[in-house]
């Protein structure tokens, strides 16, 4: 297109001339120099020819591939992304083939299959790489990548923890590798043998130890650890703590192990299965021995493992509070002490460090300080009693609490977590509670899907609508192919104007009065127009700047709309809050209930209008993105500007001809009807180009038509399903969020109630420290008294008395 932009600039030049006065008329040229446009003319015809030769051969009538050519080639070029690791890509290409049912019987579906699991796992998404891999080996025929699938099944299955069903693909994979299964797979046998409950104890971790002792006892292997680990706990549940010891002391033994492969420039990184962590594996052994010994009454050696654990470790608080009980133990309550400081230093935000106050309250009693001890307790008080009593006031605010867990929740619009709506103190320790977590996750993941459903159905109106208004705009190839051809109908036009031209400098002598009064003014008019033509973009870089500034402008109003947006989200977030201070201090607030009913009918009205407004800019915010996505479609040659000003070179082309007809041709006159007759011919050329290119838009956007449909009927079943299911999950997490705070307000009932009785229990000692001082100088003085009698007995005899 850049040969073409130049030629219409050189013939622009040609037939536009320099801009001169009434006054002073131009030169008329020479023979020569009207010899010499035209043959510039005629190159520049060669020129579109070539360019739409161009269009032809790899735009218009290049053969469209039929649909299994097509399937081949999106399974091509999935495989590129595959290997270059770009999982992303990948996953979405081969997402897309393996959803095809036609694809289904296609030789490559297996592949595709595992390729798409495999791209999955290697972003992280494990049940989805489960998913598929099922559906791989769930084919009737086993393919190529069946042992493969199997493997990578199996130990995803490990990862998560989900052994149910596992036993026949345990068997499967033994059988496909000749009765001994690879270390990978043997671990995950060994995990899901430690975990079944379902068999008796001693027969449970009988086969528990002959899966996990083969893996234990290869040296440096990737799975020596974790084995070795699971062998120690095996003992300690036998009761065999002497065995238990000697195992775990054996785990911290450095081994050398293999080292990862380095990374390769230009290579993705992948994912393994092995998840060895030699570091936290070594800190759990720590532990666990810490805690052997400590049963075992081998205090010293217990510290001089909890000692070893790290700073940085997880699990060093919790190896400082056992230090702390076993200096305890051993009586050392000032060593004691010094480590509960010490955990209260590193890690006060830690959930042990309630515990470790009280602990700390405990020692400082022991070590008869006394007003230290009560401080330590009094601000363990003042700590939780007030959130206790706040979550008491929540809980007893609403006569069903659970039905308000579900209202509450019920209302956010983004993901309900519970832990929003706990005081902060009291978040760390309802986070942890494994079922609220749990539930929750499992609604996020809901409300993902459900956000995922709408999102797609988005994506499906635009795209019809975008197949329905844009067309051409849609396919980026064909539109770059019809542009190309504008490029040449745009030639064809100059080169009509320098032939006009031409004829009116060759016939200006045979003109009459007549004809000349016809000419002036369309030749008026086509100079108008061609000023018109003259401001389009000639060059590739006036096209792209035109492009930004016009993409600056769509920008500069998504971001106001997404200002607006986040300033709706805001608004709405107060009205949340708003409603749940209402249903917070319902017993508190002494309004009336008609009022109070007034004014929650209000507030729903302001969150449905804000609902609105947050719908209306997303709409506006995705019309933008097609704006600004088409924007380059407004650059294509102005089909309309281009009609006029042939058309008005076709009147003065008519007029030229009547003179041309009462003289005897020339040489120069036949060249130019030979130049015409080649630009009318490209002309017909283009309009065939770029009636094939709009016919084979249809054929596509008919095609992409019929699956964007399809894809809805899906979505609406999709809908159905998760509105069911996110449902009944809100109702359960909002009973879950009310077990949990409960459990939550028991704690912080429990710790207060421990300081308490700490408080209690120093005034207590402290009075018999006092009452014991009182009586030991009271005896000492009653012994004084006896020892100075018996001294003066002699004395007050003589005395007689």
């Amino acid at each position: 297109m850049n040969v073409s932009l130049r030629a219409l600039a050189l013939v622009l030049s040609l037939a536009g001339g320099t801009s001169t006065s009434a006054a002073e008329p131009p030169p008329t040229p020479t023979q020569q120099e009207l010899e010499r446009n035209l043959s510039s003319v005629e190159q520049q015809l060669r020129a579109a020819e070539e360019g739409l030769r161009f269009v032809e051969t790899q735009y218009s009538q290049r053969p469209e591939p039929d649909e299994a050519q097509a399937r081949a080639r999106r399974y091509s070029d999935a495989e590129i992304q595959y290997l270059l690791g770009d999982w992303n890509a990948a996953s979405v290409l081969f997402y897309d083939l393996v959803s095809d049912p036609a694809f289904q019987s296609h030789p490559r579906y297996p592949d595709a299959l595992f390729f798409l699991a495999d791209a999955l796992y290697q972003q992280k998404n494990d049940l989805g790489a489960r998913i598929y891999l099922r559906e791989l080996l769930a084919l009737p025929s086993p393919s190529a990548r069946h042992r493969d699938a199997l493997t990578r099944y199996l130990a995803i299955c490990g990862k998560l923890n989900l052994f149910d069903g596992i036993e026949p693909q345990l068997e499967q994979a033994r059988a496909l590798y000749g009765g001994q299964l690879p270390p990978d797979l043997q671990y995950v046998n060994g995990k899901w043998l430690f975990r079944r409950m379902d068999l008796p104890p001693a027969e449970r971790m009988a086969r528990a130890r002959a899966a996990f002792a083969p893996l234990a006892q290869v040296p440096g292997g990737p799975y020596q650890l974790q084995a070795g680990y699971h062998m120690a706990v095996l003992s300690m549940q036998a009761g065999e703590l002497p065995l238990a010891i000697l195992q775990f002391q054996q785990l911290l033994v450095p081994v050398p192990r293999e080292d990862a492969a380095p990374a390769t420039d230009g290579k993705p990184v992948v994912r393994t299965t092995a998840d060895t962590d030699p570091a936290r594996i070594r800190e759990l052994s720590l532990m666990s021995l810490g805690r052997l010994l400590y049963e075992a009454g081998r205090f010293d050696e217990a510290l001089d493992r909890y000692g070893q654990v790290p700073r940085e470790s997880e699990s060093f608080p919790e190896s400082l509070y056992e230090i702390a009980w076993t200096q305890v133990r051993k009586g050392n309550h000032q060593e004691a002490k010094n480590a509960v400081d010490i955990l209260l230093m590193v890690a006060p935000d830690s959930r042990l460090a309630p515990e470790a106050k009280l602990l700390q309250g405990h020692l400082l009693q022991k070590l008869q300080k006394y007003n230290d001890a009560i401080a330590a307790y009094d601000e363990l008080i003042n700590t939780f009693r007030p959130v206790r009593e706040k979550v008491d006031a929540m809980l007893s605010a609403n006569r069903d609490p659970v039905a308000y867990f579900d209202r509450l929740l019920a209302r956010t619009d983004t993901v309900p977590d519970v832990r929003t709506l706990l005081p902060p103190l009291a978040l760390k320790y309802a986070s942890t509670e494994r079922e609220a977590s749990d539930a929750v996750k499992m609604v996020g993941d809901i409300d993902t899907g459900k956000k995922g459903t709408v999102d797609a159905r988005e994506l499906a109106a635009r795209i019809l609508l975008a197949l329905e208004t844009r067309r051409l705009e849609t396919f980026p190839e064909l539109q770059e192919g019809f542009m190309r051809a504008d490029a040449v109908e745009t030639a064809v036009a100059n080169a009509e104007a320098a032939l006009v031209e031409l004829e009116r400098h060759t016939l200006e002598s045979s003109l009459t009065a007549t004809e000349r009064e016809k000419l002036l003014p369309l030749r008026h008019e086509r100079e108008a127009l061609a000023t018109r033509f003259a401001t389009l973009p000639t060059t590739q870089k006036e096209m792209e700047e035109r492009l930004r500034r016009m993409q600056a402008r769509v920008d500069a109003v998504d971001r106001e709309a997404f200002r607006l947006g986040a300033e709706v989200r805001g608004l709405h977030a107060i009205a949340a809050a708003v409603r749940k201070w209402v249903d917070d201090t319902r017993l508190i607030r002494q309004t009336p209930p008609d009022e109070e009913r007034e004014f929650l009918v209000q507030l729903q009205a302001e969150v449905q209008t804000l609902q609105e407004l947050q719908q209306e800019l997303d709409k506006t915010r995705g019309r933008l993105a097609d704006e600004r996505n088409s924007a380059a479609a407004s650059l294509a040659g102005e089909k309309a500007i281009r009609g006029k000003y042939l058309a008005a070179l076709r009147a003065e082309h008519d007029v030229l001809s009547e003179a041309e007809r009462r003289q005897s041709p020339s040489g120069l006159l036949t060249r130019a009807h030979q130049a015409r007759d080649q630009g009318l011919a490209l002309s017909k050329r283009v309009a065939q180009a770029q009636s094939a290119l709009l016919a084979r838009v249809d054929q596509r956007g008919r095609r992409i038509r019929e699956k964007v449909l399809a894809e809805q009927k899906l979505l609406d079943k999709y809908e159905a399903e998760v509105a069911a299911v996110s449902s009944n999950a809100k109702q359960l997490v909002g009973r879950i969020a009310y077990d949990s705070f409960r459990r939550v307000r028991r704690q912080f009932y429990d710790l207060v109630l421990k300081a308490d009785v700490g408080v209690v229990d120093v005034a207590f000692t402290e009075k018999q420290d006092r009452t014991t001082a009182i009586q030991k100088v009271s005896a000492q003085k009653a012994e004084a008294l006896r020892a100075l009698d018996a001294d003066f007995r002699g004395v007050l005899a003589e005395d007689g008395r």
